[in-house]
């Protein structure tokens, strides 16, 4: 990964970009949300650097695992699309989204920190019993029945 964000540096162009907006080795600074397949699986574009590598990048929200949308049970497939929509409408309004802590996941997509307008978007799903803490391993087996607040 640390070669993948070399070149990404290397492509970076400083044309227009703020230096508030300026990238680093482990933070891509200003990204422009384009969808998000679920609450830990986000698309974005990041700006200033090479479309082959910047464009519609799948990034995987660093420390959280959420409900599946293809879950096998309707109540893990209703908290999958409450967390998909909160993450939306959040990343929808927001004014800055930033990716720190930028490294890759066992799939070769980004995982990152992803801090919306000052705040880690994984606080917000562990707040709101959207997520559960989740470092890459096997995963538990989570009731999402019991979990998913019943007002949402």
């Amino acid at each position: 990964m640390k070669q993948v964000l070399a070149i990404l540096l290397l492509l970076y162009s400083a044309q227009s970009f703020s230096k508030d907006c300026d990238h680093d080795a482990k933070t891509f600074r200003c990204v422009k949300y384009v969808r998000n397949y679920d609450a830990d699986t986000i698309t974005f574009d990041i700006p200033n650097v090479h479309p082959l590598i910047g464009k519609h990048i799948s990034v995987r929200v660093r420390h959280v695992d959420t409900p599946e949308i293809k879950g096998k049970l309707p109540c893990e497939k209703e908290a999958a699309r409450t967390a998909k929509r909160l993450i939306e409408n959040l990343l929808k309004n927001a004014k800055r989204i930033d990716l720190e802590n930028a490294d890759k996941d066992k799939y070769f997509r980004i995982l990152a920190d992803v801090i919306v307008d000052g705040k880690p978007i994984k606080d917000i799903l562990l707040k709101n019993n959207l997520a559960y803490a989740y470092e890459g391993k096997t995963k538990q087996k989570m009731n999402w029945c019991n979990r998913i607040p019943a007002n949402q």
